[in-house]
């Protein structure tokens, strides 16, 4: 083989080899951008099925089940947890008086403010139409009132607006706390409404009951 052809050869495999790692390059960057697509889709498809629509707070199934893991360990460490329901009084009226869209315009507002003061370990989820559950590990009856005025302050300091228009609304909060072993969400979801309902028939903004529906004064 003469040196012409030699060179010749070697000139087509350096195209070849070039042509090659242009198209893996391709191939690698298109595999890169499929997998971030998938990744991007997956979360959204999870956040569909876990997140209220509405409010962006967790739905109810999702709630239930996160709130579950947390009673676990609450249980395993002999940890108070306390299960909150904040709810927006007379939202039919709100819902009437401007729009439906403006009661979940509310309801967003109510839920992020919430959210903005609540630990990472907070459980956050929808209520039924008009309020929203919070569960709190390591929460005593002692830190509940707190709790309830940081959620107070935070919405009276940022009110809803819409346009140049305040939307006020008023809430009403039930609350119960259990301990360790004795930790059981069905038990503290009814309580909770429970005191839900005494605050709303008297007109008080947070009732609080201990495990046996007794009201905390």
């Amino acid at each position: 083989m003469n040196l012409e052809i030699l060179y010749a050869l070697i000139g087509i495999l350096v195209v070849i080899s070039g042509v090659t790692g242009f198209y893996l390059y391709k191939c690698g960057k298109t595999l890169r951008l499929c997998k971030s697509k998938i990744k991007t889709m997956t979360e959204e498809i999870h956040a569909a099925r876990s997140l209220d629509e509405t409010t962006g707070a967790f739905n109810y199934p999702f709630f239930v089940k996160t709130a579950n893991v947390q009673i676990k360990l609450a249980r395993r460490h002999r940890w108070p947890v306390t299960l909150m329901i904040v709810d927006v009084d007379q939202l039919e009226k709100i819902n009437l008086r401007y729009s439906f869209k403006t009661g979940d315009n509310v309801l967003k507002h109510l839920a992020e403010s919430i959210q903005s003061v609540l630990r990472s370990s907070d459980v956050l989820g929808r209520f039924g139409g008009s309020g929203i559950f919070i569960l709190m590990p390591e929460c005593d009856v002692d830190n509940i009132p707190s709790v309830f005025e940081r959620i107070e302050e935070k919405v009276r300091k940022s009110p809803l607006m819409q346009g140049d228009k305040r939307i006020d609304y008023r809430r009403s909060a039930g609350a119960v706390t259990m301990y360790g072993m004795q930790i059981h969400l069905n038990q503290m979801m009814q309580l909770a409404e429970d005191a839900l309902n005494a605050a709303k028939e008297r007109k008080k903004e947070l009732v609080i009951f201990d495990k046996e529906g007794v009201e905390i004064k």
